[in-house]
């Protein structure tokens, strides 16, 4: 009996693993910190891998303020930067662009509003997003000979996006866990073009006041630049002063 428990772990560990692979794999870790009555602090790293867990998608940092104007509104803003890795590409001449790092700069602003139902809490997110990716050069190659050519200049660009996000969480009594649902929309702007949605279901587990651990699956049905085609696992790290 014991031989046979130690093999269905074993299989559904092996399961567990080709299952990861298969996903990308974004982590977190922030640290909040009290500012002044109604008004908090933020600071996050967080690091994001490509399809299967075979290389670096992007890694990025941000710091924001939230201030809440009431018990059941707040108000956000946040800066991040980012390094993403671009994949190299063949143009249609035939010459090898080389993969490199790109530099992003991002704001946001954001409103959210909160409504509690018994156990349940509600939330509706607006959120504005502007980018930035800053211009550069990068090396080309021709594609017969393998000689060098002049460098690819890639011009700076900026995009702002809206997302609308409704999340709803359970309060589960007596314990540390609280499951969530969300659903995300992008939007492009100008013109409010659709993009994408995400969809997520996890849990936040609160071991005391100060630490916290968040897991998640998410379904991103189309996605942009800035995200991972398909499925994606998540896990956040977050410490309160």
């Amino acid at each position: 009996m014991r031989r046979g428990k130690i093999i269905i772990l074993l299989a559904a560990l092996c399961m567990a693993a080709s299952v990861l692979r298969a996903q990308s794999l974004w982590t977190s870790a922030e640290m909040k910190f009290g500012l002044a009555k109604g008004l908090s602090g933020y600071v996050e790293g967080e690091f994001r891998t490509v399809d299967g867990l075979d290389g670096t998608e992007r890694w990025a940092t941000s710091a924001g303020l939230d201030y809440k104007l009431c018990r059941w509104l707040k108000m956000s803003a946040e800066y991040k930067y980012i390094h993403r890795h671009v994949e190299s590409r063949t143009t249609r001449k035939g010459n090898i662009i080389s993969d490199y790092w790109q530099p992003r700069h991002r704001l946001s602003f954001a409103l959210t509003g909160s409504y509690s139902w018994n156990r349940f809490n509600f939330f509706l997110r607006e959120r504005y997003q502007y980018t930035y990716h800053t211009e550069q050069a990068v090396a080309k190659w021709d594609g017969d000979d393998g000689s060098a050519k002049t460098d690819e200049l890639v011009g700076a660009s900026h995009k702002q996006v809206l997302r609308s996000r409704l999340k709803a969480e359970y309060n589960i009594r007596k314990s540390g866990f609280t499951p969530f649902v969300s659903c995300e929309l992008y939007n492009s702007l100008p013109g409010f073009t659709y993009e994408k949605t995400r969809w997520t279901v996890g849990t936040d587990y609160k071991f005391n006041k100060r630490h916290s651990v968040s897991v998640f699956y998410r379904y991103i049905d189309r996605s942009d630049d800035d995200d991972t085609n398909g499925h994606v696992i998540g896990v956040g790290y977050s410490f309160k002063l």
